[in-house]
């Protein structure tokens, strides 16, 4: 019997999807942030000045999502 799959709860299961889920938003977010910040250093590269205020929307709204 001590070969057995432990079942998991509802709150573990829930728990574990939560915790994937900010994972996987703050990893996109740092993805994205890095992007930026080299398009904003490269010196040909206007689009970290054209679509800087809509990036950082989108982080905050995926972002606030979390709570």
């Amino acid at each position: 019997m001590a070969n057995r799959k432990q079942r998991r709860t509802h709150a573990d299961v829930q728990r574990i999807h939560t915790h994937t889920e900010i994972d996987r938003r703050l990893f996109r977010a740092e993805r994205l942030v890095r992007c930026m910040y080299f398009e904003a250093i490269s010196d040909s590269s206007p689009v970290a000045e054209l679509c800087m205020s809509s990036v950082l929307s989108y982080l905050a709204d995926d972002l606030r999502d979390l709570r």
